[in-house]
């Protein structure tokens, strides 16, 4: 519906009002014109001032159509502020365009003619009611948004926020956008202060925070970063204008820069005195503001405190399956007599036995996923690169099936898994009252225990082509992670638990011993395929055993469905979880890379990429020391000339044994490389950001797959991961001697070392406070910035506040540093932007200043300016406009003043 009309004002000025309705102009009406059923009011448009104070971000403006009408009219009632346009034109010239506010119209219906009030809000209004890129509205999602989320400049989220709104504001089509800055704050002397916005960037992340309830609005996201900068933005018709009021308060012509043509315009200085002709009636009031002799600005810094998220958060957890099931038993029956044989038939063929050496072991799993984490597909089959997790998992059934694939293909998972034992001579009948389960993140290996070159496995090819395991997807973190100067270090700490898990020789596969002749050993000869040798094999105390592993099935895990768990046919090479009784294998007496031998602390066995930004981290010489880690330049594939070249841009994740350890079938905590003297409050591999790195961005984290290790008293590996250093006779492919890799409690963290320097106390919150004058203190203490400079180590001592590493801290873009300081034009001073704000707003509050507002004439052309300066004789003060409130049937505006601190 398109509703418009026009009328003269008593000053004998047209007045239009255009009110475009969800862009249908199908049904058009004129106001005033016969039969349509719309009159004008007496008092038919005003547009007010929302502006309470100089503090106010966003002046807002807001406008009211009075109108009468016959009949019902349910299409001015809008579910959304962008439902209906309003344009009000004056001569010509636009003095608002926004929206009818949603979900406030209301109609009486009591005469013939009803009085209706539309009210209308400007673009600077409508922005609460969005939030920031969006989020929420059909068809854009809070995870689309994030995992696209990466730095900005400030030039690009204001334009988006500004445009969004505005790009079917003008109903006429005779406008373009502007939007123009006045140049009053910059990054320094030396460059042009009308590219301030374009200089600085910001991570989204701050603004979409931790769950979708929590983004920020469209509204929030423009005050903050404005207000950073001591900005404030009002708009006039299709204008906008970003400008400091000491820009305002300078009698100066005013220089402007259109954000979007990046055309310059110029508004003249003005100076209008208050006269009897100008004015209108005799309601002036004079009062005087508010007075602060100390401000107070605190900081809400968000800091940062993972790199990654963990894929082992039980809280961000969930599963395709309903619970967990019975996957896998163990059958053991120690000894190697005939009772212990017997036992071991028995418990094979009838699943108990009175043997009192004899137990099994029941292992039941649930398998997880992360929603930041995916799991690819390899081997060069027909579901390449799907996620394992969607691929198995989407119709809920069959959870062992990935369980199975993995025990056969190189890959990752998350697994919860846990044990019951149920010790055969019936001693103790007591229930077991809790499965006590613990989920890993599980690196299918499949070693078949090969030691030749030709005949081991996983081989160079195959883990070359199941590069990458698992990629994390999300986005946690972000923003900047250099310091500021060269007194302090951060650091990127993993941390968790490592172990590889020992491929367990059975006495026989439990489908063979059921289907099979047994054949006791030793045995001469070769076994037909009719039968199977019974092996004796050794558990983790050197004790001998009959041993095998019997593996389930289940359709529907659902524990309401009552479905029991069958004999899994064809599952005796699937996945099986690291259980206490496996034997430890492989001394470990020094390591080192390449053919050289050096003896160093970290035998590296995962390799992973970590990209921040446009820099990676690159592993050098043992990879042990902090000084083996350096931030390059990362390079696509496509740069590189080889596959050798691209992953050398990757480091490795590993443990630290002791001499005499043995490597495999034992947990270790990942290798730590902090020392106190780092002055970290942390344990784990630390990976040094130096002043000098500039580390900044958008985080990417890999991980490629097992290092090829080779064992022979020593370990060694080859600078590229999947490959090996020179065999050797006596040489062992320690991955052909593992079942899986399987890492828990795994966290990466970022950290600060504060400069070394430790803070009595608590931490203290970021506060910036002017001086006080005198013993009686009236405090402004309400004030907040949630976008935040970075600081020195200087600074963090004189605040009393630890360095962190935090998203609300603004970026250069060119330098990918945080902020420290910015210059201001309009005072020539050069300080961080907290002070600044706080220094501008102490000098304009600190003594007493004269508010006044004032009715005057108001005519296109005329007196009514919001850039020009007022002059009050018999009070011998200048005024600058806070506000303009417009009556246009009667031509006349009311102006807030407030007086030019000199």
């Amino acid at each position: 519906m398109y509703i418009h009309g026009q009328f003269y004002n008593e000053k004998n000025e047209r007045i239009e009002v255009h009110i475009l309705i969800r862009g249908d102009r199908t049904n058009e009406v004129e106001i005033g014109a016969e039969s349509c059923g719309i009159n004008w009011t007496d008092d038919p448009v005003e547009i007010e001032s929302q502006v309470s104070d100089t503090f106010d971000v966003l002046l807002k403006y807001q406008a009211t159509v009075r109108l009468l009408v016959k009949n019902f009219i349910p299409d001015l009632f809008c579910a959304s502020c962008r439902d209906a346009v309003v344009n009000i034109y004056r001569e010509g010239e636009c003095l608002f365009a926004g929206f009818i506010e949603p979900q406030t119209y209301s109609q009486p219906y009591n005469e013939e003619e009803d009085e209706i009030e539309l009210s209308c809000i400007d673009v600077l209004t409508a922005l609460q009611y969005g939030k920031y890129r969006n989020v929420g509205v059909q068809g854009i999602t809070y995870k689309e948004v994030k995992e696209n989320a990466g730095q900005r400049s400030f030039l690009d989220i204001i334009r988006e926020l500004l445009s969004g709104l505005s790009n079917n504001l003008d109903i006429l089509g005779k406008q373009s956008l502007a939007c123009y800055y006045d140049g009053s704050i910059g990054m320094n002397k030396s460059e042009p202060t009308f590219n301030i916005f374009s200089q600085i960037g910001i991570h989204e992340l701050l603004f979409l925070s931790d769950n979708e309830d929590n983004v920020w609005t469209a509204e929030e996201v423009l005050t903050e970063l404005l207000k950073y900068l001591n900005q404030h933005i009002v708009q006039q018709g299709f204008s906008f204008y970003i400008f400091s009021w000491e820009s305002i308060k300078k009698a100066e012509n005013i220089e402007w820069k259109d954000l979007y043509s990046n055309k310059d315009s110029r508004i003249s200085h003005r100076l209008i005195g208050i006269t009897t002709d100008k004015a209108v009636g005799t309601d002036t009031t004079i009062s005087v503001g508010e007075i602060y002799n100390q401000l107070l600005l605190t900081c809400k810094v968000e800091k940062m405190e993972s790199l990654v998220e963990s894929p082992l958060k039980e809280s961000e957890l969930g599963s395709y399956f309903m619970a967990r099931q019975k996957y896998m038993s163990e059958l053991i029956s120690l000894g190697d007599g005939k009772r212990a044989l017997r036992g071991f038939y028995e418990m094979v063929f009838n699943g108990d036995t009175d043997y009192y050496d004899g137990s099994i072991v029941d292992w039941y799993v649930w398998i997880k996923r992360h929603p930041e984490w995916k799991f690819l597909m390899h081997d060069n089959i027909a579901n390449a690169d799907k996620d394992l997790n969607s691929y198995f998992g989407q119709d809920g059934k069959n959870q062992q099936a990935m369980l199975q694939w993995l025990g056969k293909h190189l890959g990752a998972g998350l697994v919860s898994y846990g044990k019951v034992e149920r010790a055969m001579a019936r001693k103790d009948n007591s229930p077991v009252s809790k499965i006590n389960m613990e989920t890993v993140l599980v690196l299918s290996v499949n070693g078949n225990g090969k030691n030749s070159p030709s005949e081991a496995y996983p081989n160079v090819e195959a883990l070359h082509e199941a590069i990458p395991y698992a990629t994390y997807v999300g986005q946690h973190s972000g923003g900047v992670f250099s310091p500021v100067d060269e007194e302090t270090i951060n650091y990127i700490v993993f941390s968790g638990k490592m172990l590889l898990n020992p491929i367990m020789e059975v006495t026989g596969r439990y489908n063979d011993l059921r289907t099979k002749e047994w054949i006791l050993m030793p045995f001469a000869g070769k076994a037909s395929d009719s039968k199977v040798p019974i092996n004796i094999v050794k558990n983790k105390s050197k004790d001998k055993c009959y041993y095998t592993r019997l593996f389930w099935k289940q359709q529907v895990s659902d524990p309401r469905q009552n479905e029991e768990a069958l004999w899994d046919k064809e599952g005796d090479s699937g996945w099986y979880p690291f259980t206490d009784t496996a034997p430890e294998e492989y001394e470990f007496k020094y390591s080192s890379v390449g053919d050289g031998t050096d003896k160093i602390s970290k035998v590296g066995l995962v390799a992973c990429m970590l990209i921040i930004g446009d820099k990676c981290v690159v592993e050098t010489g043992s990879g042990s020391q902090m000084e083996d880690f350096e931030w390059r330049k990362y390079k696509e594939r496509s740069e590189c000339s080889s596959d050798d070249e691209y992953y050398a841009q990757s480091f490795t994740i590993g443990f630290d044994p002791k001499i005499g350890d043995k490597l495999v079938g034992h947990e270790y905590d990942l290798q730590n490389n902090i020392s106190w003297k780092h002055g970290v409050d942390s344990e784990g591999m630390a990976i040094p950001i130096r002043k000098r790195d500039h580390v900044a961005g958008a985080v990417k984290f890999i991980v490629l797959g097992p290092v090829n290790v080779l064992w022979s008293d020593i370990t060694r590996r080859h600078p590229t991961f999947f490959r090996h250093t020179k065999w050797t006779e006596d040489a062992i492919p320690l991955l052909a001697h593992i079942s899986s890799i399987q890492i828990k409690s795994f966290e990466v963290k970022v950290v600060s070392d504060n400069g070394k320097t430790e803070l009595l106390g608590d931490d203290h919150d970021i506060v910036y406070m002017s001086a006080a004058q005198s013993s009686f203190c009236n405090r402004k203490d309400d004030l907040e910035f949630k976008v935040t400079s970075a600081l020195t180590y200087d600074e963090c001592m004189q605040i009393g506040v630890k360095n962190a590493l935090c998203l609300s801290t603004p970026v250069g873009v060119a330098s990918g540093d945080g902020i420290l300081t910015l210059y201001n034009r309009v005072t020539d001073s050069i300080a961080k932007p907290e002070l600044l704000y706080v220094n501008s707003y102490y000098q304009e509050y600190h003594a007493p200043r004269v508010i006044m507002t004032q009715h005057m004439t108001d005519i296109r052309g005329g007196f009514v300016d919001p850039f020009a300066h007022y002059r009050h004789n018999f009070l011998n003060k200048n005024f600058f406009v806070q506000g303009i409130s417009r009556n246009l049937a009667e031509g006349t505006a009311e102006l807030t003043l407030k007086e030019i601190d000199q």
